[in-house]
């Protein structure tokens, strides 16, 4: 999938319009004095403007098209890139002092996600991190990525790292953005029938499944994107708003792939469900809260769409592994996720049934699942 990029450093060198302007001249064999004659302009300031300690207005430029036949437009390009490259200079001379902001993100990891280069230095580090959040300072950053998180609706509250978090979610609306080029607008009654659709697809290799539910979602105009865990987040999902597109972000912290299963349909809930804008951060995989109405509203959506509330008497009263096989063909799911709600609805995680639940590790396992591009861990 694809992953942010570092990137290239825009160009250092624009010339001064003023130095320009002496070629042009030197060009024609026209002095500053002759030039300032018919312009109408005091020689003095002609002079100002080639030396570049006096910024060439629109109107001066309008008066050298006139005068010289160089479009006004010419010299206003100039005079705005050099004034952009000297706002820069400027700019980079202040990274150094955001150093210490810029060591809450772990260099390895950010190499690891392709943020910095493994050569760069510390103000290149700086840049490249405002630009990856979109803002223009720290303490913008704070604004924008750590205070909304004080709102947040998390399930199963830890103590996490914010800066790790904001990195994790920022790399998750990049990934989405690349799939919501092709999307659908959202649509509510669209994506209560993709829900509907998912639990088959438990019975499919979890890549496959991945896909096909990335597809569909889709389709309701929604972004199922997969980023690989950061550790100290501890997150296993989020459903969130970027622009008019709800998207909903999984990470490898799954262990039994019907938590996975379970998770995105609790997510899809709150889309559905609950108010647009909120961002919600689940952090187990079984993204359980009783204790939020919200959570438990989204819980007992994933739960009646993976299994009906009429079967699940049979569910907690089956004893064996064959007897799990054979409700999960009943329901056309697979095992793993009848075996999984079982062990939440009796609280018996062991025994022979738990050896239905297939695991593994999501980030091998959807190595392949490919938006665009290629991730890297």
């Amino acid at each position: 999938m694809s992953t942010y990029r570092a990137e290239e450093p825009a160009l250092d060198w624009a010339p001064p319009p003023g130095r320009m302007l002496q070629r042009e001249l030197d060009a024609r064999g026209i002095s500053q004095a002759e030039l300032a004659a018919r312009a109408g302009l005091s020689t003095k300031h002609v002079n100002l403007v080639i030396k570049g300690n006096a910024s060439l207005s629109s109107d001066v430029a309008v008066t050298l098209e006139q005068v010289l036949g160089t479009p006004a437009e010419f010299w206003l390009s100039l005079e705005a890139a050099y004034q952009a490259q000297e706002i820069r200079a400027q700019r980079r001379e202040s990274l150094a002092s955001y150093s210490e902001w810029a060591s809450k993100f772990p260099r390895d990891l950010l190499v690891a996600r392709r943020v910095i280069n493994a050569r760069d230095a510390a103000t290149e580090i700086v840049a490249k991190l405002l630009s990856l959040f979109r803002v223009a300072s720290p303490s913008a950053f704070e604004k924008t990525w750590l205070e909304p998180q004080a709102s947040y609706k998390r399930s199963q509250l830890h103590q996490i790292d914010p800066y790790l978090t904001a990195l994790w979610l920022r790399l998750a609306e990049i990934e989405a953005d690349d799939l919501l080029t092709n999307a659908a607008p959202y649509d509510p009654d669209a994506l209560r029938e993709v829900a509907a659709k998912l639990p088959p697809l438990t019975t499919m290799e979890i890549a496959d499944g991945f896909r096909e539910a990335q597809r569909l979602l889709l389709g309701a105009g929604v972004a199922l994107v997969f980023i690989p865990e950061i550790s100290s987040t501890r997150i296993c999902g989020v459903s969130r708003w970027v622009g008019g597109h709800p998207i909903i972000a999984v990470t490898s912290r799954y262990k039994t792939f019907d938590s996975f299963w379970f998770t995105l349909l609790h997510e899809i809930a709150h889309i559905l469900m609950h108010p647009r804008r909120s961002t919600y951060i689940d952090f187990t995989g079984k993204a359980q809260d009783n204790t939020d109405a919200r959570e438990s509203d989204a819980n007992s959506f994933a739960e009646e769409t993976l299994i009906p509330s009429a079967i699940r008497s049979r569910v907690i009263a089956a004893t064996t592994p064959e007897e799990i096989v054979n409700i999960a063909d009943h329901l056309g799911i697979s095992a793993g996720v009848v075996a999984g709600q079982r062990a939440f609805l009796t609280n018996d995680w062991g025994g022979a049934i738990a050896k239905l639940r297939s695991r593994g590790d999501l980030e091998t396992e959807l190595g392949q699942v490919q938006s665009q591009g290629a991730w890297d861990a």
